[in-house]
């Protein structure tokens, strides 16, 4: 069994992750609700799933950021790594 796709939703943004079929390519696509100038401000990574530990750990900060809303605990931050791990090879 594989995983191939995830959203990840709360007050602060939301994130979608998926394996793009018949690849080794990660999508992953972060859109924050609210910006200062009120518009949607969306970031996309492409990624290999050989991607490293610690590269994988530096997305999944940011990640944590921008979908919370705040920069988050070692623990925070834990739960969304481990999401990602899913999609590694």
């Amino acid at each position: 069994m594989r995983t191939r796709r995830i959203e990840l939703d709360s007050r602060a943004g939301h994130v979608a992750i998926e394996r793009l079929p018949n690849t080794l390519t990660i999508r992953i696509d972060s859109t924050l609700r609210a910006t200062v100038n009120g518009q949607l401000a969306i970031k996309t990574w492409e990624i290999t799933n050989r991607i490293s530990d610690e590269d994988l750990y530096a997305i999944a900060t940011e990640i944590q950021a921008r979908t919370d809303g705040y920069r988050g605990t070692n623990s925070d931050i834990h739960d969304y790594y481990r999401e990602l791990q899913r999609f590694q090879d």
